[in-house]
């Protein structure tokens, strides 16, 4: 502990020592002298005798004037661990992956549910949800699962699991329609990782629509955009050749998983308009859309296998 000097008076105590910097460069910005002393666990401001009302005054202005600042965003109970979707994603996802790899049925699965954009251009959109269920290999498999699962448990906290499993298959469906039409008529794809890029796009523009209702410096609002950019870039940067399948495909489409995600952006800026007690919060609703998910990519496999 430390003994104070006669000539000099304590103004503030405070156990924050950001606090008590801000009250020094406070008075020190109007002319009074200031410093800090620690107290124990306290960090003590200080000013010469004669400074004290004066200081101490101020020192309440300010404190008047920038309570509750900086603002917080408010805490947000999640609308579900998410957990059951992420686990029936990727149960689903291992299921279609052994049926294609053993030719169930005797059916080249790869071959009448890729994403050929030639077909895609000629009106068999079904293709580009089909796509979204198979998978080149194991690991092309396995990342889709890991980061499927992820992105789809933290979107399914903000907009709960039924949204958030419609929303990987319209946004997958979405950016193999736009790939189809950006491709040559000779590209064909696979994987759900447009869909998974598409998740990552509402989450982070979910998040970015959230917190334009918390006063946020535009750096600090645009972080959850610029994050998803960079997992972009990280996560989807290169491609490569497999020749598993008959017609080229490629277990990583930089476009798909570019075209995704602004699917993806698109959607959650939609749905960060709207608080999440109008529809989120409302089992009916999740019901619905959970359903939906499911309906569409059986359908698509409906009119594949026709």
């Amino acid at each position: 502990m430390s003994a104070l000097s006669p000539d000099w008076i304590e103004v503030s105590r405070s156990v924050d020592r950001k606090t008590a910097e801000d009250h020094v460069f406070v008075l020190e910005a109007l002319g009074i002298p200031a410093a800090t002393t620690r107290m124990g666990i306290d960090h003590v401001v200080i000013v010469p005798l004669g400074q004290g009302t004066r200081a101490v005054s101020e020192i309440a202005k300010f404190s008047r004037e920038n309570q509750g600042w900086p603002l917080r965003e408010p805490p947000v109970t999640p609308i579900t661990d998410g957990v059951w979707g992420a686990a029936v994603y990727a149960v689903l996802l291992a299921a279609a992956y052994v049926v294609e790899r053993r030719g169930f049925s005797g059916i080249d699965w790869a071959n009448i549910g890729c994403a050929d954009a030639s077909l895609i251009r000629a009106g068999v959109w079904w293709r580009s949800l089909t796509a979204l269920t198979l998978h080149a290999d194991a690991l092309h498999l396995a990342g889709n699962l890991a980061f499927g699962a992820l992105f789809g448990v933290m979107l399914a906290q903000s907009v709960g699991s039924g949204l958030a499993w419609l929303s990987f298959v319209i946004t997958g469906a979405l950016g193999n329609l736009a790939n189809a039409w950006i491709q040559s008529p000779a590209h064909a794809s696979i994987g759900a990782s447009t869909g998974v890029f598409g998740v990552l796009g509402v989450l982070v523009a979910h998040d970015w629509m959230r917190r334009r209702h918390v006063r946020h410096s535009r750096l600090r609002r645009a972080a959850p955009i610029v994050l998803g950019i960079v997992l972009l870039a990280w996560l989807g940067g290169f491609e490569r050749d497999t020749g598993e399948a008959t017609t080229a495909i490629r277990t990583i489409d930089v476009w798909a998983h570019v075209l995704g995600f602004a699917a993806g952006i698109g959607a959650g800026l939609v749905l960060g308009r709207t608080s999440p007690d109008r529809y989120a919060r409302k089992a009916a609703v999740q019901a619905a859309t959970a359903f939906g998910a499911v309906a569409l990519v059986a359908y698509a496999w409906f009119l594949a296998l026709r």
